[in-house]
């Protein structure tokens, strides 16, 4: 008699190492962008003055 455990998906999400790497690349990533961007569409404009 043998018994299955059921696994858990945080156990299953947790062990895939490549999918961890995947998201500890592309998270930075995405957040350092939209930085970028808030930080561009934030800076005052150049009027030059005559």
């Amino acid at each position: 008699m043998t018994e299955e455990k059921k696994i858990s998906a945080w156990q299953v999400f947790l062990d895939d190492i490549s999918l961890l790497f995947l998201l500890g690349i592309v998270i930075p990533t995405v957040i350092y962008v939209i930085w970028g961007v808030m930080e561009y569409a934030s800076a005052p404009t150049f009027i030059p003055t005559p």
